[in-house]
Formats: C-alpha cells, structure tokens, sequence
C-alpha cells in the first residue's frame, strides 16, 4: 500500500460500530474514533432489535437522528449508512434529510441503501414484495434528480427540492446486496458497493467477482469484516470467545442461516464462527489476515463490526478500536 493511497478503515454497525453503548457515552467513542483517524463510522437501519436481555446485544438508535448528533459532535470523519432500506421511505422526505446532514457536516455523508427484503419490515410498513423492486427504482431515480436538479416533476408541476448536498454531485451512493445480479447491476448504475460483514466469505465471492466484472471498483469499497485485536492472539481468543458465543446464539436465534447467500447454521458453531468470520489477534495477526483479504478481492477498505452487534464489553471495545488504529492499521500492506 503506498503511502499515496492509505488503507481505509472505517466502523460499522447500527451504532457506527459503537453500538456496545447507546446513551451519549456513544458520543465520547465517536470522538475517540474520530481522533483516531477511522474514515467513516457507518450506521444501519434495523428494526425489532434488542430487548429486555443485556446478552441480546444492541440497541439500535434511530439512523439519521444518531448520524445528525455523531456528526455534530465529530471534527472530520465522515457520517455512513450502511444501509438505509430505501423501499421504507418517501423518497422526498430521505432526499431533504440527507441532503440536510450533507450540508450540515460539512459535506461529510456517505449514503448505502438497499432493495430490503425482510419479510418483518415489508409487514410492518404494510409493503408487499412485488412492490419492492419498482419502489427502490423510482426512489434512487428521485433522489438523483432532487440532489442535481434545479427542479423536480411533481405530477406536471417543477419544483425545487431543497436543500442540494454540500458534495457535489451528491453524497456517494453505495449498494447492499446478497446477490451477484444485483452486484453487476449497481456496477453498471453508477453505484459503489457495500459488503456486509455477517456473510461468509464463500458467499462474498461470487458477489464481488460479479460487481467487479461489471466495471466496480473493489478498492472503494467498504468490506465488513468482525474485527477485534488484542496484545496477543491468545488473549483475543480468550477475550473474544464469550462474545462469538452471545453473538452466534442471538444469529441463530434469528435465522440468519435460513436466508440465501449469508451464512451456513453450520458456520455459526461459535469455536468455528471465530476461525473463520473473525479477524482476531495480536496486531501482527489482525494485519496479516487483512493484508490476505486485500490482495484476494482488491480491497483498499475495511469495515470494523468493532462492537460485535453490542456484544463486545465496553472496555474490549475500546481498546481493540486504539489498537486497530495505531497497531494494526500501520501494518496493512507491508
């Protein structure tokens, strides 16, 4: 890696990848991550998570409104999401608001959406899934215009859509998908892609081959990956362990496996989740295996699910997101 072109490594979750807390202790971990120069602290858009339980993990804040404080209480890195489920929103309403956070941060917002097809959300948003793919269509298109167009077509009548972004042409657009079809489509729309860090990596590869093949650029995008470093691997392993079991318990719970193209219910046993989902280890280590990623799929990005979904202690997290940045960070590409 030159020193032209550092590798990027940013934070994901649906609390910027903080989400081990989600009171305004959260504001003091931006800061930190800020201070240490991660490049992007991306939020997701999740709904019925969480619970009475403290082993359930996050509690997951509303994703503009938790953007708009991070981002008023941050100096440079930049405000994602990742991903907001485009079919769930009036197309104007999402145009303003993250137009508004554009303008507001100083031009700092980078927006990921996806088609969404849990079956959970389309219930309670009252959405059948045929009407799914038109939505997300005719709502990317309306964005676009609104964002670079003086005036926008409302049923005959031009009017404007305000505020336009502080980045011009707009905030860059990223794609989430599970599929390759839709990875060699958003490559052929003008779109970055997104990998989510809950897919194996047998399940990535066809997805990223496909958008690459169709002319994406694998270097801009960001690659989720769970990420945890310790002094030693043997202190990750014993650290993390506790947290891969909560983790893999809750993903069960949930089904994960049922759905295509993410993960096997074999790959959830929690001794084999850690081998092979995980990066952990010394610093050394957790360069070595990121290094190994890059030069497989082309990378020059990172995502970090640093807090494990809220399951990591707030102390652990901490200190793997010091020394991601100042041990291991470094070390990438040498």
């Amino acid at each position: 890696m030159s020193a032209a072109t550092p590798f990027r490594i940013g934070l994901s979750g649906c609390g910027g990848g903080l989400e081990t807390i989600s009171d305004q202790g959260l504001f003091e971990l931006a800061a930190l991550a800020d201070d240490l120069g991660y490049e992007c602290l991306w939020i997701n858009e999740e709904h019925f998570q969480g619970g009475t339980n403290p082993e359930e993990g996050r509690r997951c804040l509303s994703p503009i409104v938790v953007a708009t404080a991070l981002a008023a209480r941050t100096r440079r890195i930049r405000i994602g999401f990742s991903v907001i489920v485009l079919p769930l929103h009036h197309p104007l309403r999402l145009a303003e608001d993250i137009a508004t956070l554009d303008v507001l941060s100083g031009g700092r917002v980078d927006l990921g959406i996806s088609r969404g097809t849990n079956p959970k959300y389309l219930a309670a948003y009252g959405l059948k899934p045929e009407e799914i793919a038109p939505r997300f269509e005719a709502g990317l298109d309306f964005i676009r215009r609104a964002w670079t167009e003086p005036m926008v077509d409302f049923g005959g009548e031009a009017l404007p859509v305000e505020p336009k972004p502080a980045q011009r042409p707009h905030p860059p657009l990223y794609m989430a998908t599970y599929t390759a079809d839709t990875a060699a489509w958003a490559a052929r729309s003008g779109l970055k892609m997104i990998c989510h860090g809950i897919n194996s990596l047998a399940n990535l590869r066809p997805i990223v081959g496909a958008f690459r093949d169709a002319g994406g650029d694998t270097r801009e995008m960001p690659f989720g990956r769970f990420i945890y470093v310790s002094e030693t691997d043997e202190s990750a392993r014993r650290e993390l362990l506790p947290t891969v079991v909560n983790l893999t318990g809750r993903m069960r719970a949930a089904g994960l496996f049922r759905r295509p193209n993410i993960i096997t219910e074999a790959e959830l046993e929690p001794e084999r989740y850690l081998e092979e989902m995980v990066i952990a280890g010394s610093p050394a280590t957790c360069a070595a295996r990121i290094s190994a990623l890059a030069g497989e799929f082309g990378l020059g990005y990172v995502n970090a699910l640093s807090a494990f979904f809220g399951h990591l202690p707030l102390e652990l997290l901490r200190r793997s997101l010091e020394l991601l940045a100042t041990e291991v960070r470094p070390r990438i590409g040498m």
